[in-house]
C-alpha cells in the first residue's frame, strides 16, 4: 500500500496509457471489420469522414490520450487539489472501458 500512496500518479498514468494503446490496438488488428463494431458515435464519424481507413481515427485516438496525458502532467506538477480525483476518475474509466473490451 506504501507503493500505491507514493507512486499514485505514475501507476494511474501507466494504466491510462496502456488501455488506449490496448484500445487503439483493438482498432487496429481488427480493421476488416471495426466499421460494424465501433460503438462510439465520434468513432463512427471519423471512420466514415476518413473514408473507411482507421488512420483518422486512430491518430484522433492518440492526440486525444496524449492531451489528457499531458493535462494531468501538467495538473500534477501544479499540485492542482483535483489532480487525484480527475485522474482517478479517467483510470476508473479506463478500467471499465478494458473490461467491456476484453470480456464483452
Amino acid at each position: 500500500m506504501n507503493f500505491l500512496k507514493k507512486n499514485w500518479f505514475p501507476v494511474l498514468m501507466t494504466l491510462i496509457a496502456a488501455v488506449s494503446l490496448y484500445d487503439t490496438a483493438l482498432i487496429v488488428k481488427f480493421s476488416d471489420t471495426i466499421h460494424g463494431m465501433e460503438e462510439n458515435p465520434i468513432g463512427i464519424w471519423l471512420l466514415s469522414v476518413g473514408d473507411g481507413s482507421i488512420w483518422l481515427f486512430v491518430r484522433a485516438k492518440v492526440a486525444g490520450t496524449l492531451t489528457v496525458l499531458s493535462v494531468l502532467t501538467l495538473m500534477y506538477r501544479c499540485r492542482s487539489n483535483k489532480t487525484l480525483p480527475v485522474t482517478s476518475s479517467i483510470a476508473a474509466y479506463q478500467t471499465g472501458l478494458f473490461t467491456y473490451l476484453t470480456f464483452a
